[in-house]
Order: C-alpha cells, then sequence, then structure tokens
C-alpha cells in the first residue's frame, strides 16, 4: 500500500503542473448521503463504481437498471414554507441570504440513465446527472450554472487469496465524461430577469468538458468482519475545456471555441469497516456495518488546505431483514442520518445531510435533502 500511495501522489504532482482544474462526477446516492459520502473499504453493489473499483470483487452481484435521485441544496425548508404559504420565491429570494449575505442554492438530479453492474470481478455503468446551482456572494455578484453530464466506466477486480480467512482484492476503473455547462455570474436582478425568461440562459457563456481518467483501489478483508481500503479517485483524469461565447456559437460553429487543458483532482481516501459480529444481531436478522474514512489525503499538502477535520467521514448502517436499512454518519463536521427501503421491485431511500463549502467547520455550512428511487436486483 505505501508504493500505491506514492504513486497516487507522483499523479497528484503532475496534476499540479496544470492551471485549471475541473469537478469530478460524482453520483447523488442516498445511501453514500447518509453514510458520510462513499468510504473506501465498502462493498455496496453498484456504488464501488463511486467507493473503491476493488469492490467489484465482491463475491455477490447488483444490476442497476435505472434511478431517479433528486437532491436539493441550501435554505429548503425555507423555501418549501413559502411554497405552502403561497409567496412568490422569486420575489422572497433576497431573505433567503444568510447573515454574511451568501446564499447557495443547487438542484441535482441522476437518471432516468442509471445502468450498472458490479460483482465477481467486473463494474461498469453509464449515468447522466443534471445540475443547477445558484451561488451567490452577495446580492450583486451571483454565480449560476446549469450543467448535463454523462459518464462511462467499467473495470475489472482480481482476488487474492491470503489464506483460509484473509483476501486481498485489486481494481481498476477507466472511465470518461462530457460535460456541458451554461452560466456566468450576475447580480440578483438579472438573476430574477432570466427566471421570468429562462431562453435568456443560453445567451451566457457556454463550454464542453470532456475528460477520460481512471480509479484505483486496493481493499484487505478478514473473515468478513473487518476489511481496510485504499483508493485513489480520479488518479489521472485529464479533460479538454472548450469555451464559446454562448450555447448559440457552439451549436452554429462547434471548431471556434477556444480550448484549454484541464484536470480533476486526484482523490486518496483509505478506510476502515467493520461488520459487528454480534450474535444478537444474526438472531434479529440485522446487520451492522461501521465505516470510517479519510478521504482526500493530497489535500494537506495544497497550498491552503482544509481543516483537517473536514476529511474525516463515519457512517452506520444498521439493516433489518435485507428490507429496511437506517443509516447516520458524519460528513465536513456536520450529521448525516437516512434510510432505504427495499420493496423487491425498487427500492426507496430519503437522506438528510450537511456540507461544509468552507475550509474551516461551521464557516459555511449547507443543508442537503435527497430522495431517490433506485431500480436495483
Amino acid at each position: 500500500m505505501k508504493r500505491y500511495a506514492l504513486l497516487c501522489a507522483a499523479m497528484a504532482l503532475v496534476q499540479f503542473a496544470h492551471a485549471q482544474t475541473v469537478e469530478p462526477f460524482s453520483l447523488p446516492s442516498a445511501r453514500m448521503a447518509a453514510v458520510g459520502g462513499p468510504h473506501a473499504a465498502s462493498v455496496s453493489g453498484v456504488d464501488a463504481i463511486f467507493e473503491n473499483p476493488a469492490g467489484f470483487a465482491a463475491e455477490t452481484a447488483e444490476l442497476s437498471v435505472s434511478a431517479l435521485v433528486a437532491n436539493a441544496s441550501g435554505p429548503v425548508f425555507d423555501i418549501a414554507g413559502m411554497l405552502v404559504g403561497g409567496s412568490d420565491i422569486m420575489a422572497a429570494l433576497p431573505a433567503l441570504f444568510d447573515a454574511g449575505g451568501r446564499l447557495y442554492m443547487q438542484a441535482d438530479i441522476l437518471g432516468p440513465l442509471a445502468f450498472g453492474y458490479a460483482g465477481k470481478g467486473l463494474g461498469f455503468g453509464l449515468f447522466n446527472r443534471s445540475v443547477v446551482t445558484l451561488n451567490a456572494a452577495s446580492l450583486l455578484s451571483v454565480a449560476y450554472s446549469v450543467s448535463e453530464e454523462i459518464m462511462l466506466a467499467g473495470g475489472y477486480a482480481y482476488r487474492f487469496t491470503l489464506g483460509e480467512r484473509q483476501v486481498l482484492d485489486a481494481g481498476i476503473m477507466p472511465k470518461g465524461f462530457i460535460r456541458a455547462t451554461v452560466g456566468q455570474r450576475a447580480s440578483i436582478t438579472e438573476i430574477l430577469a432570466m427566471v421570468s425568461d429562462p431562453t435568456a440562459v443560453l445567451g451566457s457563456p457556454f463550454s464542453m468538458t470532456s475528460g477520460v481518467g481512471f480509479d484505483v483501489g486496493v481493499r484487505w478483508s478478514y473473515d468478513d468482519v473487518i476489511a481496510l481500503g485504499l483508493v485513489c479517485r480520479d488518479a489521472y483524469s485529464p479533460a479538454m475545456v472548450t469555451s464559446y461565447d454562448n450555447y448559440t456559437a457552439f451549436a452554429e460553429s462547434p471548431s471556434t471555441g477556444s480550448s484549454a487543458y484541464a484536470v480533476v483532482p486526484a482523490d486518496l481516501a483509505f478506510g476502515v469497516a467493520y461488520e459487528a459480529p454480534f450474535a444478537i444481531l444474526n438472531a434479529l436478522g440485522a446487520d451492522l456495518v461501521v465505516l470510517v474514512d479519510y478521504v482526500d489525503i493530497l489535500d494537506l499538502f495544497s497550498t491552503v488546505p482544509r481543516n483537517p477535520i473536514l476529511n474525516v467521514r463515519v457512517g452506520l448502517e444498521l439493516t433489518l431483514l435485507d428490507i429496511l436499512s437506517l443509516r447516520a454518519g458524519i460528513k465536513d463536521a456536520l450529521p448525516t442520518a437516512g434510510f432505504g427501503i427495499d420493496l423487491s421491485a425498487f427500492s426507496f431511500s430519503l437522506a438528510m445531510y450537511g456540507r461544509e463549502l468552507g475550509i474551516e467547520p461551521g464557516a459555511r455550512p449547507v443543508f442537503n435533502l435527497l430522495v431517490a428511487f433506485d431500480f436495483r436486483y
């Protein structure tokens, strides 16, 4: 694992030579959101595509046919109260700004394209995601963006038997993605004008981002009770960002854009998973899994790193009779919680969690609510 970590660090140094970075493709998953995010030592079916490709070696396979996941960020309950009260959301928008004059809102939808498979050494997936973001530093400076992205990934994991009770899984997953984004910075007055005429958004700067890359990971487990995982997500994922004055310029002449190289920052993470082997749990048909991770290890060496406590993630998942899952955790020093119900034909999940936009605990927390319908078998 030491050589593996050094390899990821070397790749990160290559990435630092790039002036521009782009956001990775992330899956809005109710399960991962409720247990504090993706975990390096977790084995959770199709979620392994976003957690650790070593999880593809799991003996149990899972197939995802489709999904519909809606994730709302920001003052969700304040907006809901305004809707119930019959208030004009756009007119009341300035009242949603915090004491520092800031506002963050995001609507994130995954699906219906969410086809994937993981298990028996193989893993692949094809996903689409739509995101609308409003990030205001003040009433006069509001950054907005609307994006649509598609990711295709597929990889392989191999299991090494280290005796009767130990196994070591190693996996690699190449992937590629395309993201179309339109947006810029404007005043709140201009934002309200665009809401009344949505086609005006197409006049904003437009960009097309395409990239390829790969994740690598290893996972050691002992007697299916305790496991250690090390993963480097986006170990090296270069991208090309092509910018246009607006969407019309792209539609009329795609070759006239200005291109620049970019990279998805690598995320090196280490995690521990413990499945409690209590007899009373087995008698009740229950399974309890405890997950602890330290993510984004390479951020510790950046010029302005986040507070290290923000990179600690903790998750608990209690599954009863393979039907009801109760989940809780900590991410960004903020609580997470949720549940999932397997209804055979599909599963319904709900998650509530916090997200820290700043680099210190409590600097700029954001509330998130996620609802998911997953068709996995």
